[in-house]
């Protein structure tokens, strides 16, 4: 009989484009690494803004790194802006298999999304839940072999290497996995 757990490995970035190295061992007993999450919380206050905030007047875009990307659109004869944030990229999370697969998880961890609160009528009275702003997490399903006891994972920092500052955070990594009984 298979029984699904969870092995939770936690990554400690303090330095500005710090580059991680990690292990996750696994039980002798897996036969399948079924799924993988990650979180993340800030540890320290940095003495700056983590995330650049949308400024009162629009700026024009000129190149790629601009904050906000505009959108024009005309209605009824007038001409509107809509401003999407860009989401602040975190980091690089990779995982790796010494079997077959290898690199068989790799992904940008990005902060909450900053524009869950475009359109937003939550002001008006409607609860905010996690099915109706549509940040409710699920792990990302992968099918891996576990022949292996141990996963090779690594991780890049940006978020501080973007504000040029030592900004302490923690990297949760959620290894879900299959074991025989």
């Amino acid at each position: 009989m298979m029984k699904e757990q969870v092995i939770i490995t936690k990554v400690n970035i303090k330095l500005q484009g710090e580059r991680k190295h990690f292990q996750i061992k696994l039980p002798k007993d897996t036969k399948y690494i079924i799924g993988v999450e990650y979180g993340g919380r800030l540890l320290t206050k940095s003495d700056g803004p983590v995330v650049q905030p949308a400024p009162k007047e629009a700026p024009k875009v000129e190149a790629i790194q601009d904050v906000l990307v505009h959108l024009e659109a005309t209605s009824s004869g007038k001409e509107s802006r809509t401003q999407f944030k860009r989401n602040q990229l975190i980091g690089e999370l990779k995982l790796q298999s010494c079997e077959e697969a290898n690199w068989f998880y790799a992904t940008d961890v990005f902060a909450n999304d900053a524009n869950l609160d475009y359109a937003d009528f939550s002001k008006s009275g409607f609860p905010i839940n996690d099915f109706t702003h549509g940040n409710k997490k699920t792990e990302e399903i992968v099918k891996v072999d576990a022949e292996s006891t141990i996963i090779q994972g690594w991780y890049l920092d940006a978020l501080g290497k973007s504000q040029k500052m030592d900004i302490q955070y923690e990297v949760t990594v959620y290894v879900w996995i299959n074991v025989e009984e």
